[in-house]
């Protein structure tokens, strides 16, 4: 890489990390280096060149240390991340469902309560069945559109549609692309969208080996879709290179010089040391016997995604690989791999509470509570709804106030005054999409709007909300972990310094209370007392979170603190109203899913 070259991804690194105080020394350095054109920051031109170079170069990039690419949303690594890096157990082979066995399938997704699944099945589509509304919002979100029903499916149930993304190639669908097998996602709150048509590799064996794939690149036809066997890698911290000069846009996954990898056995992209001084030398060496894939298909496909520094912990399942070939002008003779999904070891299983709560529409909720409305007083639940107006105008001092209705329903929703005190007071922008709310004896509470992971699910690890990261976002974004709830017990805490924070929130300065990401006891009998040690990878909450969510508190018979309980809670991002408060965001448990 050329001096110049180097100088101006350094420099565009350092800017991306504007909050990063840079050593003396290299502040001259990087004013500088002059900014690289603004328009598509990070995607190259012309990358299926560098692309095919980088496969038997190694790129070098000297960075410092401290400025290690932030993800806002990835956690930490856990025990049992680490524990886990050989990989979920799965089935050696794809399970090739038959009509019957996806017709099961669609009806347990359509029921709740399942993330969206990947699955190969044995039908074909029949594209002269179009229903409306033809253009359908898919789950992850985006825009779908409708190409035909499933053969042999009534039209709701098998509605089938392709996803229409920025720098993405959709699958092909002509006649033989449609052709049993193919492969699809299933997803309970959107439409079945169509991922391509599956080849099987030689000797008809739905599953590929990784080397097979690699042999096949210069040969599959455009739109192929492969379920291959082998680990997924990824790394961070390196740029694309320099903008690309204007022009149609470069598909993935060539829009980038950088690639994650499919590898036959785990392997480590990056490697690199650093000095006292906090500079580090990092090389990127691509597997030779690795596919490249887009960038970013470690972080999304992953099961589990877990960085390290600059590398994401191997992870080994059933990734289906889509063909791409491009001939635009900045593309030419461009061939290569997509991932566009996984296949998990039993497509018709819920993965789990946390991964996958239960999020009902408006009228489903309607209906719920119109027939046993008594068992779900004081329960939290997830809707996919929006409250009319949603506004939080002239609301008490305290007591609760009233911000609406539910579209579509005559639930009254009210939010209490520490809620509405962070509700907006024009129109609303906050109370539409997945909101969690409790459920009253007069209508629903609001608690707050759901914020999604990285996995396009609710769920976030405790040692996630500990970050200050998440704190950037807005009040009430509220998340699903699944943990331990514990607090300080019988610690006695010394009178507060007014102004006090506001009631029950994590603000007080004693006592205590944590959800951990496993079973331990904060509490401690020493000399001179109790003593409380706060657990690693926690996240505060407010000091009654255990007394009020946690499933039968209780204090053990030989112990001084209470007793952790393990659940799936629900928290939401609060804030601090006191002026100069520090910290002035917190997390608050404001529920707990029952299974």
């Amino acid at each position: 890489m050329s001096d110049e070259r180097l100088d101006r991804e350094l420099g565009e690194l350092f800017r991306a990390a504007a909050d990063v105080e840079l050593p003396d020394s290299l502040v001259d350095r990087v004013a500088s280096i002059p900014a690289s054109r603004p328009a598509r920051r990070g995607i190259a031109r012309g990358f299926s060149g560098l692309a095919a170079a980088v496969g038997t170069a190694v790129m070098v990039l000297a960075v410092v240390a401290l400025i290690a690419l932030r993800l806002p949303f990835s956690s930490a690594p856990s025990a049992a991340a680490t524990a886990g890096a050989s990989g979920p157990v799965r089935a050696t082979e794809v399970k090739v469902l038959t009509a019957a066995e996806l017709r099961t399938a669609i009806a347990a997704q359509r029921a709740g309560g399942l993330a969206p699944q990947d699955v190969v099945a044995d039908v074909a589509i029949d594209t002269g069945r179009q229903t409306a509304p033809l253009s359908r919002e898919c789950v992850p979100p985006g825009q779908c559109l409708v190409i035909g029903t499933l053969v042999g499916f009534d039209d709701p149930d098998g509605t089938v549609t392709v996803r229409q993304e920025d720098r993405v190639l959709p699958p092909a669908t002509d006649p033989a692309d449609l052709q049993a097998p193919v492969a699809l996602r299933l997803s309970g709150q959107g439409p079945i969208e169509l991922l391509g048509h599956v080849q099987f590799a030689a000797g008809g064996s739905p599953t590929w080996s990784v080397a097979e794939t690699l042999a096949a690149t210069s040969t599959a036809p455009d739109g192929e879709v492969v379920g291959v066997d082998g680990w997924l890698e990824g790394a961070t911290g390196f740029s694309c290179g320099p903008a690309p000069e204007p022009g149609p846009a470069i598909p993935a996954p060539f829009d980038c010089g950088v690639r994650d990898y499919l590898t036959p056995g785990p392997v480590t992209l990056v490697t690199g040391s650093g000095n006292s001084e906090g500079y580090g030398s990092y090389s990127m060496s691509p597997p030779s016997d690795g596919v490249a894939v887009q960038r970013g298909a470690y972080g999304e496909y992953a099961p589990n995604p877990v960085f390290n520094d600059w590398n994401g912990e191997s992870r080994r399942a059933i990734y289906l690989l889509r063909m791409v070939v491009d001939d635009a002008v900045n593309c030419p003779d461009c061939r290569g791999w997509l991932v566009v999904g996984r296949l998990d070891a039993a497509p018709m299983e819920s993965a789990s509470a946390t991964n996958s709560p239960v999020v009902r529409s408006a009228a489903e909720l309607a209906l719920l509570l119109g027939s046993d409305r008594a068992s779900w007083i004081g329960r939290a639940l997830l809707v996919d709804g929006k409250v009319v107006p949603g506004t939080a105008q002239n609301c008490p001092q305290t007591g609760d106030c009233t911000i609406g209705t539910l579209e579509g329903t005559n639930e009254t929703v009210v939010a209490s005054a520490y809620t509405a005190s962070m509700l907006p007071q024009e129109a609303d922008l906050s109370t539409q999409g997945v909101l969690a709310v409790v459920v009253r004896q007069d209508g629903l509470e609001y608690l707050g709007d759901m914020g999604y992971n990285t996995d396009n699910t609710f769920a976030f690890q405790p040692s996630q909300l500990a970050s200050p990261d998440l704190h950037f976002h807005v009040p009430l974004l509220t998340v699903v972990v699944d943990g331990w709830l514990v607090d300080s017990g019988l610690v006695r805490c010394p009178a507060p310094i007014p102004p006090l924070p506001p009631a029950d929130t994590p603000f007080a300065t004693c006592p205590w209370a944590w959800v951990t990401p496993s079973e331990v006891q904060p509490v401690s009998v020493t000399a001179s007392g109790l003593a409380v040690t706060p657990p690693v990878g926690a996240v505060q909450v407010q000091p009654n979170a255990y007394a009020e969510f946690a499933p039968d508190p209780a204090t053990p018979a030989d112990g001084p603190g209470h007793v952790p309980r393990a659940g799936t809670y629900l928290l939401r991002l609060v804030q601090d109203p006191r002026p100069g408060a520090n910290p002035q965001t917190g997390w608050q448990v404001v529920g707990r899913l029952d299974p």
